[in-house]
């Protein structure tokens, strides 16, 4: 390891602020050669297979935290949309090193992963955000006066959603011990 590099080690727990949820990790080791994590009653996630494969496991978790993005994101982007009297067509789910979400022309809306890991006043104001795209395909002063009225703090939230890429697991990036 290059002196200076900060590297990490796979995780023990999952702390996904977004939805205040811990969730305890453990390997165990198969004749499997691939590796799958599968939920557990207790907010417990089990990876089986070649755990050994340190790799293999952080591409098991990643598609774990897909899954959780797709069943609890999903539905709360859907959920503001309809309070907010947005229309959202496609929802997709990215794990992305430099961006938050995005929004298409069309009215698709995509989301971190990553989301699951900042507090929860951040993951909203990152889907409000997306979620005035779909009126507005700028950041006109309309689109900024859009955002405030469903976000009146949007200014400190976007503060924090800059600042928020530093607290995420070193993991997610798959800079892992040997």
């Amino acid at each position: 390891v290059p002196q200076g590099e900060n590297r990490a080690t796979l995780p023990g727990t999952l702390v996904l602020q977004a939805v205040g949820q811990v969730w305890t990790v453990s390997y165990c080791s198969t004749d499997s050669t691939r590796v799958v994590a599968k939920e557990h009653a207790g907010e417990r996630v089990v990876l089986s297979g070649c755990t050994v494969d340190r790799d293999a496991c952080r591409d098991a978790l990643l598609r774990w935290l897909r899954r959780k993005a797709a069943a609890v994101l999903e539905p709360w982007l859907r959920e503001m949309a309809q309070e907010g009297g947005f229309t959202v067509d496609r929802v997709t789910l990215r794990s992305q090193r430099t961006r938050w979400a995005s929004c298409s022309r069309g009215g698709s809306v995509s989301l971190n992963l990553r989301l699951l890991f900042v507090a929860p006043e951040i993951a909203r104001h990152v889907m409000l955000h997306e979620l005035c795209h779909t009126v507005r395909m700028d950041h006109s002063a309309h689109f900024w006066a859009l955002l405030e009225k469903h976000d009146p703090e949007w200014r400190a939230h976007r503060r924090d959603a800059r600042i928020a890429w530093r607290g995420l697991p070193s993991w997610l990036d798959g800079r892992l011990e040997p």
